[in-house]
Formats: structure tokens, C-alpha cells, sequence
């Protein structure tokens, strides 16, 4: 299958306005790239509709690994990643990661993505119009092992199941429930997001093997041709919004990922 001229711009500047979002906000950029592949950089190249959501959610997923490896590097440099905390996170993660992947293949989601919309637009709401002074900014806070743990399970299923790096509930729950600082929040979810990105694919990649409609030099649900052409401009971008979220005000960082947040609720209705 040939990618036409239309289709290699689809997918840079879909690596470039995703690479950005991770560096800033701290998720994986699912949230706009799953709606953006399936209304504009599939269909310019032809992806079977038999296989478009899932060739979506499993492309997502590859493409948040370069993404999010580049912004945990930035963010690590800063000072802003617990890596005692992203093993917390990971470790059920993975497990969540694996189970949301296997049955995204295998059961409808219409009324999952229902639930998870009201939810997000909930925290949306919380966050939104959360008091000043409730913002935490003690650095060395570390909340209990096993509400952590929890949350990175909860994370990992829901994002695998939905293509989406993890990042859009990881950092509200961190931030709403686990009394995280929200700049330390965006540096720990990111780079949990990247080792939960790496299993949700593998998932995607054995449950796609073999399927009939694949498209040529495809892994599994993964359009290999759409996975470097956004990931490498993703890369370069990471970096400079992980910059950007350093000068950003910890409560206008917060209501900005708040207002992403009710922006993707909503589209999980639609």
C-alpha cells in the first residue's frame, strides 16, 4: 500500500502537536491522535474500515513510545520524575496495560468510553475549579504505595483499552487524590506512560497478528509507515513543551490539563 503525499503530512504534524502535549501536559497525546487518524490520516491512505479503531488505538499507543521517551528525559532533567514512584505505577500498569489491550480486541466499548467520559469531565470540573490554595507544592510528599499501585493499574487498563498513553488519568488522580504537585505529576506520568505504551502495543501487535485486512507493513495494529513518520517529529517537539511546562504556573498548568480534559469527555460521546 503506498502512502500518499497527503497522508506523510497527516502524520508529521500529527507527531508534531502530539510531541508537544507530552512535553507540556504530561499524557501520551492519544487523546488527539486517535480522532485525528481515524477522520484524517487512515482515510487518506485507505485503511480498511474493519480494522480503522484498532489500527487507531494500536498506531496511538507505538507512536506515544519515541514521544514519551523524549519528554521523561526532559522532565528527568529537571527534577520533576520520582522513579520510585513510576515503578509503583508501572508494575500493575502493565498488568492493567495487557488486560485493557486484550479486550479492546475482543468487546465492544461503547459503554466503557461512556463511563470514562462522565469521569474525566468530572475531574475536569474538580480541577477546574479547585481553590488556590489546595494546590500542593511540597516536593517530597510521597502518597501511600498502594493507592499508587491502584492507580497505575486503573491507568493501564484504561488506557490500553482506549489507545490513549495514560497520561489524561494519571495526572488528575495524582494530582486530585494523591496529593501530588502538579509539575511533579506531568514528569512521573509521562514516564510512566512510556513503559505503559510499550506493553499496551505488544498487546495491540499480537491480537492484530494475522487479521486479513491488514494493510501492507503493518505490525499487527500497528501502521508502521504512520509510526515513524509521527514519532520522529514527536521527538524533537517533546522536549521543547516539557520546557514550556517549567515556566508554566503550577494553576494555569492544572486548568490547562483540566480543559483538555473536558474536551476529550466530551468526544468520548461522539
Amino acid at each position: 500500500m503506498e502512502i500518499s503525499l497527503l497522508g506523510i503530512s497527516s502524520f508529521l504534524v500529527i507527531g508534531m502537536a502530539v510531541g508537544f502535549l507530552a512535553g507540556f501536559l504530561g499524557v501520551g497525546g492519544g487523546i488527539i491522535m486517535v480522532p485525528l487518524l481515524y477522520f484524517w490520516a487512515f482515510p487518506a491512505i485507505h485503511i480498511p474500515p474493519e480494522i480503522i479503531v484498532h489500527m487507531c488505538f494500536g498506531t496511538s499507543l507505538a507512536i506515544i513510545i519515541p514521544t514519551s521517551l523524549s519528554s521523561s528525559y526532559a522532565h528527568a532533567k529537571a527534577g520533576n520524575v520520582d522513579w520510585h514512584m513510576v515503578l509503583l505505577l508501572t508494575v500493575p500498569g502493565i498488568l492493567g496495560s495487557f488486560l485493557g489491550s486484550t479486550l479492546a480486541a475482543h468487546v465492544n466499548g461503547s459503554l466503557l468510553k461512556s463511563f470514562f467520559g462522565v469521569l474525566l469531565m468530572a475531574i475536569s470540573a474538580q480541577m477546574i475549579f479547585q481553590k488556590k490554595g489546595a494546590e500542593k507544592t511540597d516536593r517530597s510528599f510521597s502518597p501511600p504505595s498502594w493507592a499508587t499501585g491502584a492507580t497505575g493499574f486503573l491507568v493501564g487498563v484504561f488506557s490500553a483499552f482506549l489507545g490513549l498513553g495514560g497520561g489524561v488519568l494519571a495526572v488528575p488522580i495524582m494530582v486530585r487524590f494523591l496529593g501530588v504537585p502538579i509539575h511533579r505529576a506531568v514528569g512521573i506520568s509521562i514516564s510512566f506512560v512510556l513503559f505503559a505504551s510499550i506493553v499496551g502495543t505488544v498487546g495491540y501487535i499480537v491480537n492484530g497478528w494475522g487479521n486479513p485486512h491488514l494493510p501492507t507493513f503493518a505490525l499487527g495494529y500497528i501502521h508502521t509507515w504512520g509510526w515513524v513518520l509521527a514519532g520522529v517529529p514527536a521527538v524533537f517537539l517533546a522536549p521543547w513543551g516539557a520546557r514550556w511546562a517549567r515556566k508554566t504556573r503550577p494553576r494555569h498548568l492544572r486548568q490547562a490539563f483540566a480543559l483538555l480534559l473536558m474536551f476529550v469527555g466530551i468526544r468520548m460521546f461522539f
